[in-house]
């Protein structure tokens, strides 16, 4: 269920408020899907975000991201190498992904 900063999308996932406090919670998890494929060898430099690869031929990045500035670095890089952004989503931390 969302908490008064978050909203659900259509899909039910929720959408983070981007006025939100990140510290408070010690960052909070996102999937960022995109369209193309990278291997796990860049998960270090996607700051720690796991990588699943999708047979469609997108992505979809997992992880904790401590703060509004690090979601916006995460973004700026994956425009750096030219990945088409499909979906930025705040979502509970899973007991597995």
């Amino acid at each position: 269920m969302a908490d008064k900063n978050n909203r659900l999308n259509g899909n039910g996932r929720i959408m983070a408020d981007p006025t939100a406090d990140f510290s408070q919670s010690g960052g909070k998890y996102f999937e960022i899907h995109v369209k193309g494929h990278l291997n796990s060898d860049w998960s270090d430099w996607l700051e720690g975000l796991e990588v699943k690869l999708l047979e469609n031929g997108e992505m979809i990045l997992f992880g904790n991201i401590i703060d509004q500035a690090a979601l916006m670095g995460t973004l700026n890089k994956l425009n750096r190498i030219n990945l088409t952004l499909l979906s930025v989503n705040e979502v509970r931390k899973p007991s597995q992904y």
